[in-house]
């Protein structure tokens, strides 16, 4: 089913957080811009920083794996694998909105444009999980349509106060 399948890619918190992340840094970049600030900066002081958010994630569901009573006998390796397994949404879910900036890099979109599209992606993405969180708790599609809306907004003000953070 297509609505199981986008929930455990990107229905995951790790998913969630980095969505919320990379749009916060794209928003922080955009209102910060310095001249000769371009597209390309935006994207891959964006795309560093949430590489460096993951590979904590990684590193902190590693930690606490390993130290888990329940994971008896849990190798490194396996722990490694348990953390990257875990945290890999926080990278899935920044794919959309890389792409609008990707095609800012390469002129295709101007770069208010490319910068608008990956914020609104992010959002977009965000109101879908709504709408699909509550589809599955069997809403009618008036409630489906407001937790969808409920979900985007309260994204946005998160974005708005993390990337007046950074």
């Amino acid at each position: 089913m297509v609505k199981n399948r986008l929930l455990r890619h990107l229905g995951t918190p790790s998913a969630i957080y980095g969505l919320l992340v990379f749009a916060s840094l794209i928003a922080a970049m955009a209102v910060n811009r310095h001249e000769g600030d371009t597209v390309a900066s935006v994207f891959v002081f964006s795309t560093v920083t949430l590489v460096v958010f993951w590979a904590a994630h990684v590193y902190a569901y590693s930690l606490a794996h390993h130290a888990d009573e329940r994971a008896d006998g849990a190798t490194i390796w396996a722990s490694l694998t348990h953390g990257a397994n875990e945290s890999v949404g926080m990278l899935e879910a920044a794919v959309l909105p890389a792409i609008f900036l990707l095609l800012g890099v390469f002129e295709v979109l101007t770069p208010p444009r490319a910068i608008f599209l990956a914020l609104l992606s992010a959002t977009a993405m965000l109101g879908v999980l709504g709408f699909v969180a509550f589809a599955i708790r069997e809403g009618r599609w008036w409630v489906r349509l407001l937790g969808a809306l409920g979900t985007a907004a309260f994204g946005v003000l998160i974005i708005l106060l993390e990337s007046s953070l950074h």
